[in-house]
């Protein structure tokens, strides 16, 4: 296929000059052919717009030039595609139909949904009410602890209060905690959120690949040691991987469910209500 291409550099150059302007203006006949694939031309309309007011001459130049190889390019190949695949352009056509159906109807779908908006529809208590009716679908792939650790030097002459206090559930002790941990400089670690054991882990001086199954006990206090520093651990809450996970890890995967039901429920009553018009309208006709 003969591609035939018109140089417009002269063009562009001389219409500035003239003009006083970088971008491709009035000077010149807009019908003027730049470029020419097969019986497809490319004008100085279709271009006008695509070179900003503010780069220079010669980078106007530059991008007017790019753009017209590129177009060529593509008009090439789309003619060569027709040629090549000319058997089989009524399946083309179909394919492009059905996609073009796809997009407009999927747009309508959205353009419902956006004129009801899906938050306005439903509340916490509706998430509630789907985690309580599909809790069998959220089990836990792991397990998840809730606790504090504190790591102090072993030579820490206060090591009974920090015990005393890990373990304590009242608001005030858990801040005297805190507090004691900031005066002296001890790493306090406090997983007020569930999180997974082996994170949990992490902040201890734990061996690889080694089980700490039997750890999972709520209220304990236990140590472990490195060597140099002191590990005082608890672990207030747990749960075993298999058993359901907690409302709040799950969260926003019961929303995004939720959401996706409500956008299905109001693409329906605005379709039914659509097909139920038509109808009563006799734009739809059944004759079975």
């Amino acid at each position: 296929m003969k591609v035939e291409k018109i140089i417009y550099a002269l063009l562009v150059v001389l219409m500035c000059g003239v003009a006083g302007c970088k971008r491709i203006g009035n000077s010149f006949d807009l019908d003027v052919e730049i470029a020419r694939v097969g019986d497809v031309s490319l004008y100085k309309h279709d271009i006008r717009d695509i070179v900003p007011a503010d780069i220079s001459s010669e980078d106007s130049l530059k991008l007017v030039e790019t753009y017209v190889d590129n177009w060529a390019r593509k008009e090439l190949k789309r003619q060569q595609a027709n040629k090549v695949f000319a058997s089989s352009s009524e399946e083309i056509e179909r394919l492009v139909s059905e996609y073009r159906n796809s997009l407009l109807t999927r747009k309508l779908d959205q353009y419902y949904v956006d004129s009801y908006g899906t938050d306005s529809l439903y509340g916490a208590k509706d998430l509630t009410a789907y985690y309580e009716a599909h809790k069998g679908e959220f089990k836990l792939p792991t397990d998840i602890v809730k606790g504090r650790v504190v790591a102090m030097p072993k030579s820490f002459t206060q090591r009974a209060k920090i015990k005393e206090l890990i373990k304590a559930s009242s608001a005030d002790k858990l801040q005297d905690l805190a507090a004691m941990c900031e005066k002296n400089k001890l790493p306090y670690s406090h997983f007020e959120e569930w999180v997974d054991y082996a994170d949990f882990l992490k902040q201890l001086p734990t061996k690889r690949n080694e089980s700490y199954s039997d750890l999972l006990k709520e209220g304990v206090v236990g140590s472990m040691t490195d060597g140099k520093v002191l590990y005082y651990f608890v672990i207030t809450e747990f749960k075993t991987k298999g058993s359901v996970s907690p409302y709040e890890r799950v969260e926003e995967m019961i929303r995004w469910a939720v959401d996706k039901q409500r956008r299905a429920d109001i693409v329906k009553m605005c379709d039914d209500s659509l097909y139920q018009a038509a109808l009563t309208e006799q734009r739809v006709v059944i004759n079975l």
